[in-house]
């Protein structure tokens, strides 16, 4: 009796070890033939940990919009605990040069030839594994080292609506309730989108894709739309080929981990959400504003921004309407920001504020922004097309913006400047700006454009 408890415990130990590195098959759909997501053509990653050795499926889609710059995207998807070595092999050129963004992290690629890196991942987060330099990259490729998962929810559970490994349409319009989990397992490539009304206590979590491949731009809904929908938490998903923002949210307490998103158009956001607000560990390489910052109680942190060619990784006004604050954002990593064309939203931090809400009370910090040419700050108040002008009120007000690092430097000065007496920004504190290994003390015109007659209180040190 000793000896078979002893084997069946043996047996859960190697379980146990074996289940420290998860891959996901690719769905039915996922083929050569298939114009929106193929096995790409450029990379092969294998994955190395203990005495296992994967190679995991390298997912690839095209460009979609004639300004993008990446010709395509690769990313594998994988979850573990402990170290995984990654191997890359780089099918389409020679390597003579490698990095792996986030360069915070720490992680170094070795190359072992022509055409073949290792690097070893210690930790989960979305890595950059890049074979160019500069602003531009044709064929990135993205490493989605996720954690082990927890919670799987029980598929015939009556709460759970759940999708396995697989291609599955869901329409234009997967309808939730409140209490329901949305599960996407690994392997789950889902096509439509998600909404939901007037819901609370609604969760969709897993390892799976949803892709909105048969939208154009601005033709349907959000990818996933809710509103006034309180306790929503989404967890762990892929998100593709969005026509609109990605996750669009009103109501209260919203909770946004290790989600990866990547869409192609101009209209393509990232998350706005409600009000007590946490964004964490996620992934955005949109070619909109990654994230709204335009509720009260917002926090983000550690999350990794790829920003395309047009919006800020950071938006925090356009049209504000009610007054709101008390926002926090720390510990991120923009690695690449792409703007090259002068439009008044192309800045990392940027409030193009045209509402009637008074903004206050942000702090700023622990930024790194990598890759990047254009301006850091640009914070005006004015009448935009996007806002409801009022001619008495509107400001912006206590913002901190401490350590924040620009890798380069700015091909167009920060911009402070407030429209008049009545829509003023004040009390603004630069704390430790570095831009191209310097850090900055006073505002000079090359760098900092801070408009006098309707500002006070801004200062740095």
């Amino acid at each position: 009796m000793k000896r078979i408890v002893l084997y069946i415990a043996m047996l859960y130990l190697v379980g146990q070890a074996r289940a420290q590195l998860v891959t996901y098959p690719p769905a039915e759909n996922i083929t050569r033939e298939n114009p929106n997501i193929y096995p790409s053509e450029q990379y092969i990653v294998t994955l190395e940990q203990d005495d296992r050795v994967i190679q995991d499926f390298v997912y690839c889609m095209s460009s979609m919009h004639t300004t993008n710059y990446s010709e395509t995207t690769s990313w594998v998807n994988f979850s573990f605990e402990g170290k995984v070595k990654v191997t890359v092999e780089c099918l389409q050129s020679k390597i003579d040069f490698a990095q792996i963004q986030p360069l915070n992290k720490e992680v170094e690629p070795a190359i072992l030839s022509a055409g073949k890196i290792e690097f070893l991942i210690t930790e989960p987060g979305q890595y950059s594994v890049e074979f160019e330099q500069g602003s531009i990259i044709k064929h990135p490729l993205l490493i989605f080292a996720n954690p082990l998962e927890e919670m799987v929810p029980d598929k015939s559970d009556e709460h759970v609506v759940y999708f396995g490994p697989g291609f599955h349409k869901i329409g234009d319009r997967l309808e939730l309730k409140s209490g329901q989990h949305l599960y996407l397992a690994g392997g789950a490539y889902v096509k439509g989108q998600i909404y939901a009304e007037d819901v609370e206590n609604v969760k969709i979590s897993g390892r799976g894709i949803i892709s909105g491949e048969d939208y154009m731009p601005r033709t349907h809904e959000h990818m996933i739309r809710m509103r006034n929908a309180n306790q929503l938490k989404v967890e762990g998903i892929t998100m593709i080929h969005s026509p609109r923002y990605m996750i669009a949210i009103n109501g209260d307490d919203h909770y946004f981990n290790n989600i990866k998103m990547m869409g192609w158009w101009f209209s393509t956001d990232g998350i706005s959400a409600g009000t007590n607000t946490l964004i964490e560990n996620c992934f955005f390489k949109v070619n909109d504003d990654a994230i709204k910052l335009y509720k009260s109680n917002t926090t983000v942190r550690k999350c990794v921004i790829w920003q395309m060619e047009n919006g800020a990784p950071f938006m925090i006004s356009w049209n504000g309407r009610s007054d709101f604050g008390d926002c926090h954002v720390y510990d991120i990593d923009v690695i690449r920001v792409e703007h090259h064309w002068d439009n008044e939203n192309l800045a990392v931090f940027c409030a193009v504020h045209g509402g009637q809400a008074d903004i206050s009370n942000f702090l700023i910090e622990d930024i790194r922004i990598y890759n990047s040419k254009w301006r850091m700050f640009h914070l005006v108040t004015r009448p935009n097309r996007w806002g409801k002008w009022n001619p008495d009120k509107g400001s912006l007000s206590d913002f901190h913006f401490k350590n924040i690092t620009y890798f380069g430097s700015q091909q167009i000065p920060s911009l402070i400047m407030g429209h008049d007496e009545y829509h003023p920004i004040h009390d603004i504190q630069f704390e430790n700006i570095m831009i191209d290994g310097q850090v900055v003390q006073s505002f000079k015109r090359d760098q900092f454009i801070v408009d006098e007659e309707f500002t006070q209180n801004i200062s740095i040190k």
